[in-house]
């Protein structure tokens, strides 16, 4: 019994791993690098993240004229909270965790400098690569701001 078995079982493998392949693409989307992307393709993938990075809250990203960044945020049905911040070169943006939320926080500061004053939360989210890639997405968007086109995004 054990002989036929082997045989069996090979054949069968093959048959599903042959079936598995059904249904998905022939090629794969290509990846692009932030650092290959533009503002708005930036943006895109900030409000992706933001939408799904926390449970009880959606960020949503907008970039208008003047570089000026607009961040809403949404807990549940309460009403949408919004902050703008004027984006220029110098500033950074830093990842902390936040220990009673349990949640890594993005925040926008004032510069690169060690003590630099927080200008206010962008992201929070229970994921520390969303917050991470959203750090690099947001800081590729305020070194590249102001060039081209500033046009509103989205």
């Amino acid at each position: 019994m054990t002989g036929l078995f082997k045989p069996c079982c090979i054949a069968l493998s093959v048959l599903l791993l042959l079936g598995c392949s059904e249904g998905y693409p022939g090629e794969d989307a290509p990846l692009i690098s932030p650092f290959d992307m533009g503002n708005e393709q930036r943006l895109l993938a900030l409000n992706e993240i933001g939408a799904d990075a926390h449970p009880e809250r959606r960020w949503r990203f907008e970039l208008m004229h003047g570089c000026r960044l607009e961040v809403g945020h949404k807990r549940g049905n309460s009403r949408q909270l919004k902050q703008v911040f004027e984006l220029r070169r110098g500033m950074d943006v830093d990842v902390a965790f936040d220990e009673p939320d349990q949640t890594f926080d993005v925040h926008l500061l004032a510069s690169a400098a060690a003590d630099a004053p927080r200008l206010g939360t962008l992201l929070e989210s229970e994921a520390w690569t969303d917050a991470v890639q959203a750090d690099l997405l947001l800081q590729l968007l305020i070194r590249d701001c102001g060039v081209g086109t500033s046009a509103p995004a989205g």
